[in-house]
This record gives C-alpha cells, structure tokens and sequence, in this order.
C-alpha cells in the first residue's frame, strides 16, 4: 500500500493487535433504537480491507468477533483462522453488559463462544466485552467469562472515561478471582501511567481523533517500559464515508438526532485511519493477544471452583 518504512525501532517487543468485528450500522441502530438488525455486507468488505493490510505486513491479530457477525457471514471466521491468526468473542449483539440482566449476558455470550468455536473449529480462548462495558456495577460480567469457559478477558480500561473505564484496576496483566471463585486472566487496555494520571492509548478512536505522534509517543514510552500495548480497532474505523450511514427508517425525531450526533462523532478523521495503521504495522512489531502473553501457558493461582 506504501513504501516500506524504516526498521522497526523496538524489535525485541511485540505488541498485541486486536480487532472488534461488528457492523456499525446495526450497532448504531441498537444504541438509538434498542432494535436487533442483522450485521449489513460492510462488515464483510472493511473486515477483508483490515485483513489484506494486515496480509501485507505479514502482522496477526486477535479478531474479536460478536456471535452475529459469525452467524451471518461464517467465511469471515474461516479466513481470519486459516490465515493463523487468533478468533475471539464479543458477545452476540451489539449490548453494553448493563443492558442485559447479568443471566441473559451469561447466555448470550455462551451463545456467542459456542457458534464461533463451531465456524473457527477451534477453541476461542478470549473475550472483549461490548464497548469495554466491565468495570463498577457489572464486575459480573468477569464471572460470566469465566463460566462461560474463557481463559482470559480483555475488557477493562484501567481509567476514568465519560463512558467506559475500571479506575484503579492494575494497568498490568494479571489473574482475577471472580465472585463464583474461578480465575480469568485479564489482560487490560492500555493506559500509560504519567505521575498521578493515567492516559488512554492505543486505539482505534485514539488514532482517529490525535495525531499519529500521540500514539507514536506512547509506544515509544511503552517500549521504555518494556510493556507490549494491547491497540485495538474496529473494521468499520476504515470506512470514511459517512454518507453511508443513513438513519434506519421508523426512527422517532429524538432517535434521528441522536443517530445523527453519534455518526458525526464516529465518522471524524475515519479518512486518516488507514495511513496512520500502515505507518504503525510498518514501524512497530504486532501480534495475537494469545501469542504475546503467552496464554497458553498460563496457570491460575488456584484451581478451586
């Protein structure tokens, strides 16, 4: 897509790459309306975008797939498995962890790991919860994971967001016993702790709404540190076109509005997210969560249930 970059300026560490696969336009749906569509074809041609960047430099990630996605277009599993990298769940629809009732959260992210073990044909050993949802008032959700048969979760942003966050939580991996006494292994979103304050990193919308040099910065201070980022994105972040995403008809005044607001907000800067990735793959080493963190080889502290 470029010219090659220069050598990599931290080659001893290897950062993880992650990627939440949804639909924006039945996301956004959900979350004005609170009605279930099927994921569009978008999904499809910006997932294959994502892949055949990431094909280029020879980089894998971990694709956390929600269940929806996976039912209506199972070959989007089968590439990303086929092609080694790692698959993982993130949920069925598009719901936060509050908007379900904590069983029905249970049942739909068990849903979501069964239907996609059964497309990969592989276990899936990870989940990312909707919107990193898990923090104060749904620490359920971990449990949940656990019950569900996860090895480890990577939902939490160990900060205090306007809409997401889990303040005080370790900025490092590390092992969580939940309520039920079983253990996942967390591996946070990553923040950079400068003094007293922490600072978001590493992904997708971070890239899209600060300059390259931000995101450069922290991994530079990172790699000081010798701490590999957890960077995420979405396939849909690629799509820059916001004409695209009209409002789904039958929606009331007030839900038009507040689709409206939410496709200006995710639609800023989308046009510079594809050069800025390439500049990243090609000057930063990448790889699956399950990979960096050597997950596989992980033992909880206990083994009591």
């Amino acid at each position: 897509m470029s010219e090659r970059k220069p050598a990599q300026e931290s080659p001893a560490l290897v950062h993880a790459l992650s990627v939440d696969v949804e639909d924006w336009h039945n996301a956004a749906e959900l979350l004005t309306t609170g009605r279930v569509r099927p994921p569009t074809e978008a999904v499809v041609r910006l997932t294959h975008l994502l892949f055949d960047l990431l094909a280029e430099h020879a980089v894998q990630a971990t694709w956390f797939f929600l269940g929806e996605v996976a039912e209506a277009y199972p070959g989007l599993v089968r590439m990303v498995v086929d092609a080694g990298h790692e698959v993982g769940v993130h949920g069925f629809h598009h719901h936060r962890v509050h908007e379900l009732a904590p069983e029905a959260h249970h049942r739909s992210i068990q849903r979501a790991r069964t239907l996609i073990e059964d497309v990969a044909g592989c276990p899936v050993l990870g989940y990312r919860a909707v919107a990193m949802s898990i923090g104060p008032g749904t620490w359920y959700a971990l449990d949940a994971a656990a019950r569900a048969g996860f090895t480890y979760d990577s939902s939490l942003f160990p900060f205090r967001g306007p809409v997401y966050g889990a303040p005080g939580t370790p900025v490092e991996p590390h092992w969580r016993l939940t309520e039920s006494g079983r253990w996942i292994f967390e591996v946070p979103l990553t923040v950079l702790e400068v003094g007293s304050l922490r600072l978001p990193c590493c992904g997708g919308g971070y890239l899209r709404h600060f300059p390259l040099h931000y995101t450069e910065l922290m991994l530079r201070a990172l790699a000081h540190q010798q701490r590999p980022a957890v960077f995420y994105l979405h396939p849909y972040e690629l799509d820059s076109d916001p004409h695209a995403a009209h409002p789904p008809a039958g929606m009331r005044f007030a839900q038009r509005l507040r689709f409206a607001k939410l496709r200006h907000f995710q639609y800023r800067n989308r046009s510079h997210t594809l050069s800025k990735l390439d500049s990243l793959l090609g000057r930063h080493r990448f790889a699956p969560i399950a990979e960096v963190f050597d997950i596989a080889q992980r033992r909880p502290p206990t083994s009591r249930v």
